[in-house]
């Protein structure tokens, strides 16, 4: 995996100097749009160049807001959580719990599922059901941490506590309900896939029967995938 972040970095960090982090004059949109994209994405191959700015760029948001931009404070926010501690999860809640406005809550949410220490990410989907959240925005809380490598089975288990509240809230059908009956499909190993078919068998959500087979057939999919490559990318890796 180690090897793996290393390749992913030295692919993107030539883009992300070309980019830097603030716009440029004249700058199109999808300037700023891959901007945001490949400093995400460096940061979370864990380029310390990149986690070291989010985190500087997050300490001066915290005295004046005015000193990120915009188009990169949702990757700021996530990259400064991923070097953070719990001063700054408290930080960023206090932010949130302040803020009039819905877009940065949004963006502040979502980085605080992306911590490394999984007591804080744990903390967050706790209060994802309380009055602190927007009922709408507990989905987002959930299914963020369960994209996540260190929070997929922290809202899966999550998931199983409170299925009874979840199924009341969005058991009639839409589209969030689909989303939370699919963050098992990040799991890679048959005994997680029978433990999330046993899970439904047993919790019925027929608004999102569909979403959960193709959940069940994505672990399927990703545990044969890892069981025919695993040993040749592990070689392929060595030898570079």
């Amino acid at each position: 995996y180690e090897q793996f972040k290393e390749l992913g970095r030295s692919i993107l960090r030539p883009a992300g100097e070309r980019m830097g982090w603030d716009a440029r004059s004249n700058e199109r949109h999808l300037d700023s749009l891959l901007r945001s994209t490949v400093l995400h994405q460096l940061g979370t191959f864990d380029d310390e160049s990149t986690l070291s700015q989010a985190t500087s760029r997050f300490s001066d948001y915290l005295k004046d807001p005015s000193t990120v931009h915009p188009d990169i404070r949702a990757t700021v926010f996530s990259l400064a959580s991923m070097r953070g501690d719990h001063s700054t999860f408290d930080a960023m809640w206090d932010v949130y719990r302040t803020t009039s406005q819905e877009e940065e809550k949004v963006r502040l949410l979502v980085a605080t599922t992306r911590f490394e220490q999984t007591e804080l990410i744990a903390k967050t989907l706790e209060r994802s059901l309380t009055n602190e959240v927007r009922t709408h925005d507990t989905i987002s809380v959930i299914v963020s941490s369960g994209s996540t490598r260190r929070g997929c089975a922290l809202a899966w288990d999550f998931l199983r506590e409170h299925w009874t509240e979840l199924d009341r809230r969005y058991g009639e059908g839409g589209f969030g309900l689909m989303r939370l009956v699919a963050i098992p499909s990040n799991f890679t190993t048959l005994e997680r896939h029978d433990e999330v078919e046993q899970f439904f068998r047993e919790h019925p959500a027929p608004a999102a029967d569909r979403t959960i087979r193709q959940s069940l057939e994505r672990i399927r999919l990703n545990a044969a995938w890892l069981s025919k490559n695993r040993a040749d990318i592990g070689i392929w890796f060595d030898k570079r």
